[in-house]
């Protein structure tokens, strides 16, 4: 930015925490405009007085471009927010505090413009890179000197214009991701509103036609541009949803799909017995078979993908399997004695089959098994996500609201 005068409008909805963010990032050292309301206690006061935040009245509006004035004429780098303002003068005040300030220097002020955009991590957000970006500026002398020629108030021109840099955030969502996000929020609710007329079997409403309102969509529109980071942590919230009822009916279709005598209960019962019973058993066939394996996996002789007879291919898996025992029995008569490795040889091709039985049953009864013992807790799970979402959504569309001044 240099040290020139400077205005920087951070397009994101004012807070002193911003504020202090934006203080502690920035290299050049800035003043910030922040709202008389939003600092509170004497913690921040203080704080704020420290770090040279100009706390102003909203009301007493002619104060505050009175100081500013005087700060960018001794080429002082300013901090301002637009406003969640849905009319075309978005950023009016920014342009109305530009315009003024240049004009008091009669056009010699050199003041530039420049765009800030703020991706903030929001709530359990998988990422928390707080990322900012300053545009390129737009110099107020421009639309002053265009406005003398041709009659237009240069303040509605920079305000409009200004408007529009705003809504080119960086961070802001592609339309096509937008509206993914927006049919995936009317799916959410759609959802619980049937959900909701289930339970009351009175109620004669029906879901033909239902969209979501106007408000909401101008809302995630504007709050893509204000407040990228809101939308992507709501997102992801609602993907959580989505892939936890995703799961869920794959996980239903599997059971369903199971053998008849799996899906009582007293199959299921047995296959948990079993599991519990001969875990032993699979790890002793595993400890056996671990030489073997380590020396069919080093001779690349577990590679199904290059191309042999399949003949000769299992004569060597079968050699390699046998030399192991051999080596296995001499070591075991060796240390134990021929009684012992009489009776340990037997349990060798044994442990073998019943690793391979135990294998199968894992992967196929004992994890249908798992899935129709685990339904209720999967579907516990996604209505808590849903209720989470619908929470959040709803406290970001009531703080909207009371931004605009709108009822709840």
């Amino acid at each position: 930015m240099g040290p020139d005068p400077a205005l920087l409008v951070v397009s994101h909805p004012e807070s002193f925490l911003d504020a202090l963010i934006l203080v502690a990032a920035l290299e050049r050292h800035v003043r910030c405009l922040v709202r008389a309301g939003l600092i509170r206690g004497l913690l921040q006061s203080l704080l704020a007085r420290g770090l040279g935040v100009i706390s102003f009245p909203p009301e007493n509006r002619q104060a505050v471009v009175e100081k500013c004035a005087a700060l960018l004429a001794e080429k002082v780098a300013l901090v301002t927010f637009v406003e969640p303002d849905p009319a075309p003068a978005a950023g009016g005040n920014a342009a109305s505090l530009a315009v003024e300030a240049e004009l008091r220097q009669a056009g010699g002020l050199g003041l530039k413009l420049f765009p800030v955009h703020l991706f903030l991590p929001v709530g359990h957000t998988h990422t928390r890179e707080l990322l900012i970006d300053i545009d390129q500026p737009e110099m107020v002398d421009d639309y002053i000197s265009s406005a003398d020629s041709s009659g237009n108030d240069p303040e509605q021109a920079l305000g409009r214009r200004l408007k529009e840099r705003c809504q080119e955030n960086s961070f802001r969502l592609q339309p096509a991701d937008l509206a993914v996000f927006l049919g995936d929020l009317e799916q959410v609710l759609r959802h619980d509103l049937e959900e909701e007329l289930r339970s009351q079997p009175a109620q004669k409403q029906k879901l033909e036609g239902f969209e979501l309102s106007r408000f909401v969509i101008q809302w995630a529109e504007q709050m893509n541009y204000l407040h990228p980071g809101l939308l992507v942590s709501l997102w992801e919230s609602l993907e959580a949803w989505v892939e936890a009822r995703r799961l869920g009916a794959l996980h239903r279709l599997e059971v369903e799909g199971a053998t008849a005598w799996l899906k009582g209960p007293l199959g299921r019962s047995v296959v948990v017995l079993e599991t519990v019973a001969g875990f032993a058993l699979g790890v002793y066939g595993l400890l056996n078979h671990l030489p073997a394996l380590l020396l069919l996996y080093l001779t690349g002789l577990l590679n199904r993908q290059k191309v042999r007879d399949p003949i000769t291919a299992w004569l060597e898996r079968l050699l390699v399997i046998l030399a192991s025992y051999g080596v296995q029995a001499f070591l075991v008569a060796h240390f134990w004695g021929r009684r012992a490795a009489g009776l340990y040889v037997p349990t060798l091709p044994l442990s073998a089959l019943y690793l391979w039985r135990y294998a199968w049953l894992l992967r196929h009864h004992t994890r249908i098994a798992f899935l129709s013992f685990n339904r209720a807790a999967e579907v516990a799970r996604a209505v808590r996500l849903r209720k989470v979402f619908l929470h959040e959504i709803n406290q970001a569309l009531e703080l909207h609201a009371e931004m605009l001044g709108l009822p709840h």
